[in-house]
């Protein structure tokens, strides 16, 4: 006998049919959900040393700013420092926007991962280009990594054990 008195899922009504209000039992968490989980955070890490990267190695993003107080190492002062943090602090935010979603296997974290790891792989592509034909080797190859990872990620997400897996 079931040590649930409904039986599996919950209590169901005469037709079979969930009583509203209770959640469906979760699917099974595959070992692919899993991956996608740890691909996620690898592609963070990549993200934020990529962006140390071209913060230091880089071609400057703020031209004019010579003239601001310098922070050692980074181009475009301190102004450029806070520009940085800020973005490594709201790319940090928007993985975490997939992230939880994805370790609680709900489909939507699932499309946004899809939706912001392509707009990434596309601008990553054309920041590659533009290390490349300006000569900025590092930066260059920091962000083939950073485009190789998200890439892994998407191939992953479209396996069919990891979409089995969400609800």
């Amino acid at each position: 006998m079931s040590q649930h008195p409904h039986g599996p899922g919950g209590p169901h009504r005469p037709g079979g049919d969930p009583v509203p209000g209770t959640v469906p039992p979760r699917p099974p968490m595959t070992a692919r959900l899993r991956l996608l989980l740890r691909l996620t955070l690898l592609s963070l890490a990549v993200s934020v040393a990529d962006s140390f990267v071209q913060a230091v190695a880089g071609p400057s993003t703020l031209p004019g700013m010579e003239d601001v107080v310098r922070v050692p190492g980074l181009p475009g002062g301190g102004l450029g420092a806070a520009v940085m943090l800020f973005g490594v602090v709201l790319t940090a935010a928007l993985y975490a926007l997939v992230w939880f979603p994805l370790r609680e296997q709900l489909q939507w974290g699932w499309i946004l991962g899809i939706v912001f790891c392509s707009l990434a792989v596309l601008g990553d592509l054309f920041d590659l280009v533009v290390f490349l034909l300006g000569g900025h080797l590092l930066p260059g190859l920091s962000t083939t990594v950073l485009v190789a990872v998200n890439v892994v990620w998407l191939v992953v997400a479209g396996r069919p054990e990891v979409r089995a897996a969400l609800r």
